[in-house]
């Protein structure tokens, strides 16, 4: 009855609908386990390694669609994943869903991940949880696109929010075990440097220190130069014990490390200013912690030779201080400066936001229309066929070097630390980031992994995308 119904109500691959989409996926993926069971590993080594990361690429796909349905679904039952603000940047990508189901079924049949053995046995009922969850939900979502792709039952709703609920959860468990994550305060502690370092930079910017167009452009020397002016600026630091003149000069001294000129003003201003109180009765106590601070002062002053020995001492210590955060945190480091270059950034007045976002679409069908992959007629399993008969076809032609000077992706300039990288499959220039995935390519008779871009990665790379309606 059942092999009926599929022969009669089986959807088009050309159906928009997500319960379609998820019908095909969920059938190539269950093909690729099937050859993948059947396959003897030793015998054959680099076919196994193309079946596994196939395999990876359809869960990902799986899981997208899946996630799509929720959103569609029951989108205001979603599970809550504030959490994940708490992980490393490096860890939140777009390919994080995959790689827990893949840990998930890993746990559920007994291996330990990472040597990580209490851990591993703590997380093995919450996987088997998972993979139970996650077999139902692909069971009724595949009996529902035999039945109605309109209709969501609530017995399918169960069946998601239940899962969406057990992955969240093994999400937290699993990343919280494979690295370290922040805990709250951790993470107030750096929302509240983002907060310092954006106070400075807009305090230096008005003092003329830095500039807005090197905020907009990214100026590698603000790595450098932020840190230590937030130092400066901090109010708690030594200089609350130092003259305007000796803090300019410091401050001075900070920001000599950008190339930008500035005009020096005094930099007192950088620091807090306590406000005085009008009522008589308080003057006799401001009067005297005043004079404690000219005291104190005057007695860390004594400790120097002179004015500039104190700057040169306190420079050092500024310097210090920066350096470790760079290198003990430069993960850190990094998200909070990317959280100010986002804040501080000129922002585009309205029209301009509009007509941007008219230009979205168009840059997104360019950027299609150029890929020569895009346009093949070719199908995924005729690809496929023409590998295992090995019939490799001629490797795209490199764009050289010198006719790219931005990456073709996020059009961010190639400098001496942001280096091109040619995607072995398009042959055209990227950065690093845009071009940090790794896959054979068979079709080339490339059986190792090899460097890719992500539009070929999502696209091109497996023969799982290429059929997809709408790409």
């Amino acid at each position: 009855m059942n092999r009926f119904r599929k022969w009669l109500y089986k959807p088009k691959r050309t159906d928009p609908q997500l319960l379609a989409q998820f019908y095909y996926a969920d059938e190539e993926l269950n093909q690729v386990a099937t050859e993948l069971d059947s396959l003897d590993g030793r015998k054959d080594p680099q076919r196994c390694t193309l079946l596994v990361n196939q395999f990876r690429s359809c869960q990902d796909n799986v899981l997208n669609i899946i996630n799509q349905i929720m959103d569609e679904c029951i989108p205001n039952d979603r599970a809550n994943r504030d959490f994940c603000v708490k992980f490393p940047e490096e860890i939140r990508h777009d390919n994080l869903a995959g790689q827990l189901w893949f840990g998930a079924e890993c746990l559920a049949a007994g291996s330990i991940i990472m040597n990580r053995e209490i851990e591993s046995i703590a997380m093995r009922p919450l996987a088997k949880d998972l993979t139970r969850s996650l077999e139902e939900v692909r069971n009724i979502s595949r009996d529902q696109a035999l039945r109605d792709l309109n209709l969501y039952t609530d017995r399918m709703r169960d069946a998601l929010r239940h899962f969406d609920s057990l992955f969240a959860e093994f999400e937290l468990s699993y990343v919280s075990a494979m690295v370290p994550v922040k805990s709250p305060k951790e993470y107030y502690v750096q929302q509240e440097v983002i907060v310092l370092f954006c106070e400075t930079v807009e305090r230096a910017l008005k003092l003329g220190y830095l500039t807005q167009d090197m905020i907009d452009d990214y100026e590698p020397a603000l790595m450098f130069t932020i840190p230590r002016l937030a130092i400066v600026c901090f109010q708690n630091s030594p200089l609350s014990s130092v003259s305007g003149s000796d803090c300019e000069s410091v401050s001075v001294t900070t920001c000599s490390l950008s190339s930008s000129a500035y005009t020096p003003s005094p930099v007192s201003s950088l620091t807090p200013s306590s406000g005085t109180s009008e009522d008589p009765d308080h003057q006799e106590i401001q009067l005297a912690l005043e004079d404690a601070k000219v005291a104190t002062r005057n007695k860390i002053r004594s400790r120097f030779h002179s004015s500039s020995d104190l700057i040169h001492r306190l420079f050092v210590c500024i310097s210090g201080v920066a350096d470790q955060l760079q290198t003990n945190y430069a993960s850190d480091l990094r998200s909070i400066l990317k959280t100010l270059f986002e804040v501080m950034a000129t922002k585009c007045e309205e029209g301009d936001n509009d007509k941007q976002k008219k230009a979205v679409p168009v840059l997104r069908s360019a950027v299609l229309e150029d890929c020569a992959l895009c346009q093949e007629t070719i199908s995924s399993s005729e690809l496929a066929a023409k590998a295992r008969e090995g019939q490799f076809e001629d490797p795209p032609d490199w764009v050289p070097d010198e006719a790219c000077s931005s990456c073709i992706a996020c059009k961010a300039p190639f400098t001496v630390i942001r280096r091109k990288h040619h995607c072995r499959s398009c042959g055209k220039i990227f950065c690093s980031r845009c071009s940090s995935h790794s896959a054979p390519l068979p079709r080339y008779g490339q059986v190792k992994p090899v460097r890719v871009c992500t539009h070929c990665y999502m696209f091109h790379v497996t023969p799982f995308y290429s059929d997809k309606a709408g790409i």
